[in-house]
């Protein structure tokens, strides 16, 4: 919150962000400490190679080829290209599901939050030895 005021205060009137330079020090400070505990930690680097990684090459995969063989009743057509095609038909006559099929995978994984990727998995991959453990935003009011 205080980046974010920071920022309008500092960039209020102007044509360009700016900030003040301790909120720039505070900021590289803080992405230091980020790189440090998450990106350098040999911990999440070992989860990430042991499990991440192989979860979303599967997944990359096999929505790429239900896209290819046009399996209309999967999750990339019913969750992702038939949401983009209702969508943009206003703008236009070009059909999203025409683009190249890497494309649209990479655009479906990228829109995708932590959770919905891990039930995705899940639902595509049922018994896959591969579980990523998380508290849930729902776990409290159970």
């Amino acid at each position: 919150n205080n980046l974010t005021v920071d920022i309008i205060n500092n960039s209020y009137g102007k044509d360009y962000i700016a900030l003040s330079e301790n909120a720039y020090n505070d900021l590289v400070t803080a992405k230091s400490e980020n790189y440090k505990v998450i990106y350098q930690n040999d911990a999440v680097n070992r989860e990430y190679d042991d499990c991440i990684k192989p979860m979303f090459e599967q997944v990359y995969y096999k929505l790429l080829d239900e896209l290819k063989r046009g399996d209309k009743n999967s999750f990339i057509f019913r969750h992702h290209i038939d949401f983009i095609n209702s969508n943009v038909r206003y703008y236009g006559e070009s059909k999203y599901s025409d683009e190249e099929p890497n494309d649209i995978v990479t655009d479906y994984i990228a829109s995708m939050t932590d959770d919905y990727f891990l039930a995705l998995y899940k639902e595509l991959f049922p018994k896959s030895p591969l579980k990523i453990e998380f508290k849930s935003y729902f776990d409290d009011i159970k």
